[in-house]
């Protein structure tokens, strides 16, 4: 039996730094020795690269370095997956707490002081604060845009990040595209939960990109009884997630119920429901879900876990 106190929220350092400090470090030596010229060199490196993977390509990994993909069934969504969750906290914990975390405001972009004052006061730790992450182009850009505006100073790895979404062509206004991410299968992450963070998030990524699907989640969202609406709506409120954004409550809602099925993550239990009531919630929405990509992905058992051997460091 899992308790509500023994879910894990999709969204212990590694002791292999990524390539993505690296890049911040070379970065401010070269500009301490070099001024203006250094700064020339630093931003004409070689382009992030890219590849394009399935589901099972991506979960099969077990990286030691920051790896980009663009999901093969739908290229507008792109997988980062991180080497450890300290990575792709120091990346994206800050634009969490801009774009979708209660307690934290919506038209500002919190200093280090404030976002590890944040993170402190909702009994989480950079690692913790999200196991997975998900956001469309558009908050992206904004988050970008509001930490010039503010002056605030932005770490290596998020600086990373920026450098990808200038790449991709995602800091100009109307581009489409979803970032989804998961750390690689290491300490707490175990293997099965690294399998069950990526399928959530692929269906994020789905929502962001394909108009048909996010208005088929809102009129799935808006049909259910105003009690099973409070439900899911606690239920995510408890883990941290801003209960006043409607589009939030119900892609979260998505997520969980269709393609979360593990009780580690999410259960008839967390929501006050019954098995039955939960399993006849998820019959209904695949019934009448749009006919893309996703919908197979519904009902699909996900990959066995492999126990994928240690990476080697380049």
């Amino acid at each position: 039996m899992v308790s509500d106190d023994d879910t894990v929220r999709i969204r212990p350092p590694a002791k292999r730094r990524s390539r993505l400090l690296w890049y911040g470090v070379a970065a401010g030596l070269l500009l301490a020795a070099g001024g203006a010229g250094a700064l020339a060199l630093v931003l004409t490196r070689p382009q992030i690269p890219i590849d394009t993977e399935t589901e099972a390509q991506i979960d099969a990994a077990r990286p030691c370095a920051v790896q980009v993909s663009h999901f093969a069934p739908d290229p507008a969504i792109v997988v980062v997956d991180f080497p450890s969750l300290l990575d792709q906290g120091l990346t994206l914990d800050r634009v969490a707490a801009l774009v979708e975390k209660a307690a934290t405001p919506r038209d500002r972009v919190l200093d280090d002081l404030a976002l590890n004052q944040a993170i402190t006061d909702c009994g989480d730790t950079v690692e913790s604060y999200y196991y997975g992450h998900d956001y469309k182009a558009a908050d992206l850009a904004r988050f970008f845009a509001l930490a010039q505006q503010d002056g605030v100073k932005l770490n290596a790895h998020e600086l990373w990040l920026k450098t990808l979404l200038r790449q991709l062509g995602w800091l100009t206004p109307g581009a489409n595209g979803a970032l989804i991410t998961l750390p690689a299968a290491t300490p707490p992450v175990s293997e099965e939960m690294r399998a069950v963070i990526l399928h959530h998030e692929i269906s994020h990524g789905a929502f962001y990109t394909i108009p048909e699907y996010a208005g088929y989640a809102t009129q799935f969202w808006n049909g259910l009884t105003p009690a099973d609406r409070a439900a899911f709506t606690n239920f995510l409120g408890a883990q941290g997630y801003d209960t006043h954004n409607t589009t939030l409550m119900l892609n979260e809602t998505q997520a969980y119920l269709i393609f979360t099925r593990d009780p580690l993550f999410f259960n008839a239990s967390v929501v006050g429901m019954t098995q039955p009531q939960i399993d006849a919630l998820r019959t209904g929405f695949i019934a009448a879900m749009p006919n893309f990509w996703l919908r197979p992905m519904a009902n699909a058992t996900l990959p066995v876990a492999q126990t994928v051997p240690a990476c080697v460091a380049e």
